[in-house]
């Protein structure tokens, strides 16, 4: 693995945080990094039990559409959002979410493993031993994000 210089210049002057990256060339790693720090600044509003919460997506593990709906799963907790499952993948996109169906949206840093099914599809498993089914017309575009 490539060395790493970490510098944290902190002061009640600056008003927002900003990441600079030095580097020679861009590889999976840090690829991978620059997505986690995107997510860091995202967050959507969820709903449970008539309250609103504030949920980053790095807490969530995937998104579905049922029945018109849209339902952000966290690891132990479900919120409904009122955005359509199409404008959170635009919001995504440059992130470590990649769409698995026609109705989900899988955070691929939530996956612990994955494993071929019958007819090109795929099952992962999360973290949190939830299981989920990659649909075969995106198993490409899983792989390319769950394996950089």
């Amino acid at each position: 693995m490539k060395s790493l210089r970490l510098i944290i210049d902190q002061s009640l002057e600056y008003k927002e945080v900003e990441i600079t990256i030095k580097c020679g060339l861009m590889d999976a790693h840090l690829e991978n990094l620059i997505a986690q720090i995107r997510l860091y600044s995202f967050s959507i509003t969820g709903k449970k039990e008539g309250r609103s919460y504030i949920i980053r997506f790095e807490d969530v593990f995937y998104i579905e559409s049922i029945d018109d709906k849209t339902f952000v799963y966290c690891e132990k907790e479900i919120f409904e959002c009122e955005l359509k499952l199409y404008e959170l993948e635009h919001q995504l996109l440059a992130t470590s979410f990649v769409r698995i169906s026609k109705s989900c949206i899988i955070n691929t840093t939530k996956v612990s493993n994955v494993r071929a099914l019958l007819n090109g599809k795929f099952e992962a498993e999360l973290t949190n031993k939830e299981k989920v089914i990659i649909n075969r017309h995106y198993v490409q575009s899983f792989k390319q994000k769950f394996n950089t």
